[in-house]
């Protein structure tokens, strides 16, 4: 598209912007009602220019202040991708050059043996 329609702001990025920040908040920080911002987050209604605007530089600004105190940004949270929870609880560790368990013994191996808790 060679002329875009300046008048109006995209919504993936507002939507973007808006991770993390309730409805209440952030229909006052934008000092318009929750109904405006829920339907410009839903696609109902097309989102004015300004408001991705506003919540870039705010985001920038507040990137900034960290920055100047020496705080970085928390990195999200980390976990497990690819394994559902019930096969995690299978997963050994590797001790030495004892790789794994025979498969077919309930036994642990003797390096295991003598380096795990023993409850009785």
């Amino acid at each position: 598209m060679k002329y875009p329609n300046l008048r109006y702001g995209n919504p993936r990025e507002m939507a973007y912007y808006a991770q993390g920040r309730s409805l209440k908040d952030l229909a006052r920080e934008l000092r318009r009602s929750e109904r405006s911002v829920r339907d410009w987050l839903s696609g109902r209604e097309r989102v004015p220019w300004w408001v991705p605007e506003l919540l870039r530089l705010r985001d920038m600004e507040h990137d900034l202040r960290l920055r100047q105190m020496n705080i970085g940004r928390l990195a999200p949270p980390l976990g497990v991708v690819g394994e559902p929870p019930s096969n995690v609880s299978r997963l050994r560790p590797l001790i030495g050059d004892n790789l794994a368990t025979d498969p077919r013994s309930t036994q642990p191996a003797a390096d295991e043996q003598e380096m795990s808790p023993r409850f009785a």
